[in-house]
């Protein structure tokens, strides 16, 4: 066996003094990192053809490095000259993957035929030339080292010429973001930079390595690969590609173990290999507990993200059954209204006499179908226009009309309700301007009237006053019904615009009402550019209802 002359016989095959011990440190952590991201992917998304490529890689680095390692500790002269002859082929592979890697990712798809068939014209120089002198001219037997030949030329230009393709490639990538999806664009440009870095790197130290002599160049090799795992973690983690999730928190703690074991490796010192011993067991253990917790928050995260679907989709079935909901009440009520007008003019022709006089007996009879007739109809009407709202069918004819003279006009209207329940219903008004708006009338006297006849039917005893006043420096102009009804607890104000919200206490007063006037109030004056507002003082002291709209000057 022909050994190298500075090789020890009586070590064996491998001399592990020869090399420097930043070697193993800076060497066997990256081996194990680029393998062990690798076989993640592969693991969680075996069936895909990039993870295969990917997995490729790492394989290729790590058998790379571990033969950059024998050329170092190998005693006999054969087995250094064989690592020599072979770098030249695991080199050329690993550049080759890292751009059929990133036209993968970029593309989504495999390349075309005519790509694989100039990658095969591309390799086919140094697969069948590996053999010969143009891979190494000859070997150095007092140094143990190769001398390379032309062919190393070759995969030094096609290593620049790649790492420059790949870096133009983001370029122009980023500069023309719309050739490609939203969701592939970010990734795809840090796959590409990171592919580029890899290559560059590689190419800095093993180029200027071996024609400029410089001690040390050679281990900044595999840094490029931890640049390429640094950054592929990253868009793992950032974009969720290869379906993995948890590779981030691993490969972290896989690189830290990694680390620490090399120690034991490069120290002389007994202390130190045991503190380093130590020091690898409790990193394990911990990091272990680490990666279990962190994998328990992402099912968490995963259960709730599945939940958050669930309740999405009940909630566009909810919406689907609601507007379902709010066409068959708005078909029942137009289904309704007709009878009703019917029930209600028949009944009030009676009243009238029109059929002839009827007993008194039976006025009274007629009188209640009048008056739950005119309740269903309302009812029927608010239904309706809850169905409008919802659906936004409601129509608007705008116009300007004096407020205070509308709203006084309905106190008018209504002023023989309130005293056939023996309420004094006053109006008031201080207005600096002519008090014109620009409204729907008939939207406005609805309001005006729903908020009254609220005020009338949970007022059992006192008055209501209906007040109108301007504020011109703001361009506003209100319309405040004061009751001294039952009133309602603070905390309930404001749900009392919902759609069939009552007060607390209404039942004991009135057990008519539908909870939808209120609603139908504010959503008509908001619409017109205006708000209905509400305030009491508490349970049996009265409330106080506010109709803003915009003032015209």
């Amino acid at each position: 066996m022909i050994l190298c002359t500075d090789a020890n016989p009586d070590a064996g095959f491998f001399d592990f003094s020869i090399a420097p011990e930043i070697l193993y440190y800076a060497y066997i952590p990256i081996i194990i990192i680029s393998i062990v991201m690798g076989a993640f992917v592969l693991i969680k998304d075996q069936f895909s053809l990039i993870s295969r490529v990917l997995f490729g890689i790492t394989l290729l680095f790590g058998l790379f490095i571990a033969n950059e390692l024998i050329q170092w500790i190998a005693v006999p002269a054969g087995a250094i000259y064989f690592a020599w002859a072979f770098s030249l082929l695991l080199h050329f592979l690993i550049v080759l993957l890292t751009i059929y890697f990133a036209a993968l990712f970029v593309r989504g798809k495999d390349v075309t035929p005519t790509t694989k068939v100039v990658f095969a014209l591309i390799s086919f120089p140094v697969i069948f030339l590996l053999p010969t002198n143009l891979n190494l001219v000859g070997f150095d037997i007092a140094w143990c080292e190769g001398v390379t030949g032309p062919l190393w030329y070759y995969l030094y230009g096609f290593e620049m010429i790649s790492a420059l393709g790949l870096l133009g490639w983001a370029i122009v990538l980023f500069t023309q973001k719309k050739t490609i999806a939203p969701e592939r664009f970010l990734p795809s440009v840090y796959v590409l930079l990171g592919a580029s870095l890899f290559l560059f790197v590689l190419l800095f130290s093993y180029f200027f390595g071996d024609y400029t002599g410089l001690y040390g160049i050679n281990f900044v090799g595999p840094v490029g690969m931890l640049i390429f795992v640094a950054v592929l973690s990253y868009i793992i983690v950032r974009f969720k590609v290869f379906n993995i999730k948890l590779l981030a928190a691993q490969a972290l703690m896989v690189s830290l173990w990694a680390l620490i074991g090399s120690l034991v490796f490069v120290s002389h010192s007994a202390i130190t290999s045991i503190i380093a011993s130590f020091t690898l067991v409790s990193s394990i253990v911990l990091g272990v507990m680490l990666v279990r917790s962190i994998q328990k928050t992402f099912k968490q995260k995963e259960e709730i993200e599945k939940l958050a679907k669930k309740l999405e989709g009940a909630n566009a079935q909810l919406k689907v059954l609601d507007k379902m909901k709010s066409e068959f009440v708005s078909i029942a009520s137009h289904q309704l209204r007709s009878p009703l007008t019917s029930i209600r003019g028949y009944a009030s022709m009676l009243l009238e006499g029109s059929y002839g006089k009827i007993p008194e007996k039976a006025r009274a009879a007629v009188e209640r179908i009048a008056d739950s007739s005119r309740f269903m109809a309302a009812s029927v009407e608010d239904y309706l226009n809850v169905s409008r709202i919802q659906a936004g069918n409601m129509k608007y004819e705008y116009s300007d009309f004096n407020l205070k003279d509308l709203a006084a006009q309905v106190v008018d209207d209504t002023r023989a309700i309130a005293m056939k329940k023996g309420l004094l219903l006053t109006f008031k008004s201080d207005v600096s301007k002519r008090g014109i708006v620009h409204a729907d009338i008939g939207k406005t006297r609805q309001v005006i009237d729903n908020l009254i006849n609220n005020s009338l039917k949970y007022t059992p005893k006192g008055s209501i006053d209906v007040f109108v006043y301007d504020k011109p420096k703001i361009k506003k102009i209100f319309v405040e019904i004061q009751d001294t009804g039952i009133g309602m607890a603070p905390h309930a104000v404001e749900n009392m615009f919902e759609k069939f919200e009552r007060a607390e206490n209404a039942n004991a007063v009135n057990v008519t009402g539908t909870g939808l006037g209120l609603y139908i109030a504010r959503k008509i004056a908001q619409e017109m550019k205006g708000n209905v507002t509400a305030a009491s003082d508490g349970e049996g002291k009265g409330s106080t209802f506010t109709i803003e709209l915009p003032l015209q000057l």
